[in-house]
């Protein structure tokens, strides 16, 4: 067997002992009285899905169950983050390519009572942590429950409000209480999530800005920070596919192609509902210039979603069939880039820049066609939305028409 080999199975060995411990685990409670981690387990399986709703419901079980437990109600603060992220379509980064990059937002706007339940339970963590460790100074659980709280701060300081420089402090008080974790216990593996993605983050931190880290005291090593990520994903307890899907995130930055989709095919087939993984593996193939294996994964995402595949429905329809479209034009397939894109402008429903968008691209194919009076109507339409982008280059389009 050849390294490679070797080392995708490694990989793929990581994340099921993992996940099948939650199952045993799960299985374990007592029958007439359920174990509050039962309610976690089931959360974290729904959170894994998308499922937020759902993930919500059981992590407030499990408080019921069990309300001095801080670890419960970080995975709730993080269900309640993640929710806000999807909202916002912060979720949907693998649609987004250099061709489409007008459907980012420049800064997301937060609901302040969303903001506010991710805020109140971490502090509720927080506290119950603060006050185990006045009783004892090194308990580990305590500790790693405090690191959590703060890893998540890091998270939505980044992700949300885009305070660079809170959420790498965060994300250092974060890394700082799981190194004191793993001095009391090495093997808490659980603990080196955070450690190895605050050492990865900070060793991906640019050439140009780095001095400037170092000079405030922020050192990592983004070989140091896989390491540490692959042993959470086959130590951990609760990590394990946490540090699976950051690990996918590392290895597509190094263009570590095939070893990002090793993690995804084993991510997939524990988490069938959860269609960003799929567009996650397409994305894969965008980034390796492999533009026939991404078109092939995106349609079959997109024809799954038509047919109702379960979790397939929150996918943001508009946004795939307009990326659908863009690769098949790259490709010069225009019948099939036209039958995409008109899947967006044939429903009022769609969103409507995505409409607009959609509408110019087939304007551009109708042209390439010499098929004047169809790019024409195309344009005549866009111009028509309310969309100052789009509408400016629709008019400059009908202006060269003479229209």
């Amino acid at each position: 067997m050849s390294r490679t080999a070797q080392r995708k199975r490694k990989l793929f060995r990581g994340i099921v002992p993992g996940l099948a411990g939650l199952v045993l685990l799960v299985g374990s409670a007592r029958a007439n009285e359920i174990d509050p981690w039962t309610f976690a387990y089931a959360g974290l399986d729904h959170f894994y899905n998308v499922e937020y709703e759902e993930a919500i419901a059981d992590f407030e079980s499990a408080i019921a169950g069990d309300p001095q437990n801080p670890a419960f109600y970080n995975m709730l603060a993080n269900t309640y983050l993640f929710q806000e992220l999807k909202r916002l379509g912060q979720l949907d980064g693998n649609l987004y390519d250099a061709s489409n990059s007008f459907l980012r937002v420049a800064k997301p706007k937060p609901d302040a009572n969303q903001m506010a339940k991710i805020k109140n339970t971490l502090a509720k963590a927080r506290s119950l942590c603060e006050a185990g460790l006045r009783e004892n100074p090194r308990d580990a659980d305590a500790l790693y429950a405090l690191g959590t709280s703060y890893g998540i701060k890091a998270n939505y300081k980044f992700t949300i409000e885009r305070s660079w420089f809170q959420a790498l402090r965060a994300g250092s008080k974060a890394n700082d209480l799981h190194e004191k974790v793993l001095k009391i216990d090495p093997d808490y593996h659980d603990a080196k999530l955070i450690a190895g993605l605050y050492q990865y983050v900070v060793g991906s931190i640019p050439r140009g800005i780095k001095w400037f880290a170092f000079i405030i005291g922020y050192r990592g090593s983004k070989q140091k920070g896989i390491r540490l990520l692959q042993e959470a994903m086959q130590g951990g307890k609760i990590t394990t596919s946490d540090a699976a899907f950051l690990l996918t995130v590392a290895y597509n930055r190094e263009k570590e192609f095939d070893y990002a989709r090793t993690l995804l095919v084993a991510l997939m087939e524990y988490y069938p509902r959860n269609a960003l993984l799929r567009l996650e593996y397409g994305r894969t193939y965008s980034r390796e210039r492999r533009g026939k294996e991404a078109l092939e994964v995106y349609v079959a995402v997109a024809r799954d979603m038509e047919a109702g595949r379960p979790g397939y429905d929150q996918l943001p329809r508009a946004r795939l069939w307009y990326q659908v479209g863009m690769l098949y034009q790259q490709q010069g397939r225009f019948a099939e880039a036209l039958a995409a894109y008109a899947r967006v402008t044939e429903r009022s429903e769609s969103e409507g820049l995505v409409r607009a968008y959609s509408g110019l691209r087939r304007g551009e194919i109708f042209l390439a066609q010499q098929n004047l009076e169809e790019a024409r109507a195309e344009y005549e339409r866009v111009a028509a939305l309310p969309y100052e982008e789009p509408k400016r280059e629709a008019e400059k389009r009908l202006n060269s028409l003479g229209g």
